[in-house]
């Protein structure tokens, strides 16, 4: 399984980003190899994991072009970005 990690500073989340992200989650959980979605904000920081089957499932999800659209859009809503995958084990 792979882990994807999301970590950003929150610039404005406003009501376009709100629908976005829903649209994106929506999209996501639809993709083959899917297995789960968490999201939190602490203060202005927003981390999103995301679960997938296969280094494949996240390179497809990577390329959808609902996900490549977010990630062109991503400095209206946040201040920086960073995306850490790992690999997870389980024993």
């Amino acid at each position: 399984m792979i882990k994807v990690f999301f970590i950003a500073k929150i610039k404005d989340l406003n009501d376009e980003y709100k629908k976005n992200s829903e649209q994106l989650r929506n999209m996501a959980e639809t993709l083959p190899g899917f297995v789960d979605l968490k999201s939190e904000e602490i203060d202005d920081v927003e981390i999103t994991v995301s679960s997938w089957r296969t280094k494949e499932d996240v390179d497809n999800w990577a390329r959808h072009p609902v996900h490549m659209e977010a990630k062109r859009r991503s400095k209206e809503w946040y201040h920086w970005v960073k995306g850490i995958h790992v690999e997870a084990v389980d024993e």
